[in-house]
């Protein structure tokens, strides 16, 4: 039987990494356009970025740094991987305790020169006397790698900008790709954005964007895409804490982003993923862990109640030209129901990381939902991933795909608390890091070896991802500075 489901995806993830080696070994770039977003040297092939925010970088703790390893038609070129902090050459500011360089990243190439670009966050960075503004650095790639860097400062005490998520996206159509971040601080709703275009030498303004979201949310996340088909990119804020749980919207327009109200969702999730699945033109909203938050409103209760359920579920708000959840309503996707692989379970955490490209090449997208908190035999929290296939008519279980460190191929063993799979929204990245036109899976398990970490790379085929030939990297497999320990590496990957 047929299970016919549309979902979509857009988590944001990030990377981080200490002083080092810089230059990325640079072939010649494309004669005309823009470089695809990671194809830091311009080779054509999409580079891995890794972030370690517990990093220790010239001798501070937690100041943080990002892993570049690049990629190439037979893969990940791990021998030339190359670390990146603040103590850098030619990278702005200075590593510093707890600035946690590398939180969120994401990529463009936002001057159009054949090179992407890497767009970092450092949420604890301090600006003069106010403490945890946070901060957002461009680091410009070019021939020679990574040599200069363009700062967004944090106007906020506490802010932390950038900690709730990062992407880069065409939110007003003029074709050029804009910077948007959610933000943690206490009293702030949430969500900045940075016009493009972008170039080295000019500082872009961060802005401020009113989203309605409740004053101290413990939670947000951002995703990005084209909702309403009309060419600009649009944001789903998730939040929830004391003042209630749901999902605010932002419009792309041809001036910026503005909240539209009537857009709004009741439903939260600790991760948002937004992507065409059926390549309908219309990008839809997916939530993981999804949830309602608490709510004030004496006998509040759900217009949609999610389904019954232990381990966690997965809400799907599709998009149309009116907005999401306009013309049909959601799905929920659970373990165990629909076609869907696996057992609602206590404490799964059943879509606590999502990541959306496509995988077998039909030009629909397809879902990778992370459960870190799936049990194996007798190992508690695991962790595993499923992915789900995307098709002319949606999402379907069709062909499901489970992958874990029992899989065949996959080096490694389930253990209690890896949380394969990655956690708190972070840790799964779909893209194509071979240049075959199918996007391969990079997963972390942040809790493997007392919280080191590892990741590993499944390549893609025909039929979808395969544990064949799967490639796994550790903070000792890389060289990575000491202290490796509690890095929870790969706790971020690039969005």
């Amino acid at each position: 039987m047929h299970h016919h489901i549309r979902v979509t995806l857009a988590a944001a993830a990030a990377a981080a990494l200490t002083g080092g080696l810089l230059a990325i070994t640079a072939a010649p770039a494309s004669a005309a356009g823009a470089a695809k977003a990671y194809d830091f040297n311009g080779d054509g092939y999409r580079d891995l970025a890794i972030g370690v925010p517990k990093g220790t970088a010239n001798g501070f703790k937690k100041a943080g740094y990002l892993v570049v390893i690049p990629g190439s038609k037979s893969g990940l070129k791990t021998a030339d991987r190359r670390i990146i902090s603040q103590s850098s050459s030619g990278i702005p500011g200075t590593s510093e305790t707890d600035d946690l360089f590398g939180t969120r990243i994401t990529s463009a190439d936002l001057n159009s020169d054949g090179y992407a670009d890497l767009v970092v966050t450092a949420p604890g960075e301090d600006a003069s006397t106010s403490e945890d503004t946070g901060r957002i650095t461009i680091l410009w790639s070019g021939p020679k790698g990574f040599t200069r860097g363009t700062v967004l400062s944090g106007v906020e005490q506490s802010a932390g900008t950038g900690f709730a998520g990062l992407a880069a996206a065409d939110v007003t159509g003029d074709g050029k790709p804009d910077i948007v971040t959610g933000n943690r601080g206490e009293g702030s709703d949430g969500v900045s954005v940075a016009r493009g275009p972008f170039a080295p030498g000019s500082t872009p303004a961060l802005t401020h964007v009113h989203v309605d979201v409740p004053a101290f949310s413990g939670h947000l996340g951002i995703g990005v895409g084209d909702i309403d088909g009309d060419g600009k990119a649009d944001v789903a804020a998730a939040y929830y804490g004391d003042g209630g749980g749901g999902t605010a919207f932002l419009r792309g327009t041809s001036t910026g982003l503005a909240h539209v109200a009537s857009w709004n969702g009741e439903s939260t999730g600790t991760a948002v993923a937004v992507g065409d699945f059926d390549k309908d033109g219309h990008a839809d909203v997916a939530l993981g862990s999804a949830g309602f938050g608490t709510h004030d409103d004496e006998g509040w209760t759900p217009k949609r109640p999610l389904p019954l359920h232990k381990g966690g579920a997965v809400r799907v708000l599709y998009g149309s030209a009116q907005g999401p959840a306009a013309t049909r309503p959601p799905v929920d996707l659970v373990q165990g129901t629909g076609g869907v692989p696996g057992t609602d379970e206590t404490d799964d955490r059943f879509g606590n990381t999502l990541s959306t490209a496509d995988v077998n090449g039909d030009g629909a997208a397809d879902l990778a939902i992370g459960a870190p908190g799936e049990d194996i035999g007798s190992a508690v929290n695991t962790g595993n991933v499923t992915v789900l296939h995307g098709s002319g008519s949606g999402l379907t279980t069709t062909g499901a795909q489970t992958f874990n460190q029992g899989t065949s191929g996959v080096p490694g063993s389930n253990e209690t608390d890896d949380s394969f799979g990655g956690f708190n929204g972070y840790g799964i990245f779909l893209r194509d890091l071979n240049g075959d036109g199918r996007a391969d899976l990079s997963v972390a398990a942040p809790g493997e070896d007392g919280n080191t970490g590892r990741v590993w790379t499944l390549t893609a085929g025909a039929s979808g991802l395969t544990g064949t030939g799967a490639v796994t990297y550790t903070p000792g497999t890389l060289k990575l500075p000491a202290s490796i320990t509690g890095l929870s590496f790969g706790s971020t990957l690039g969005y």
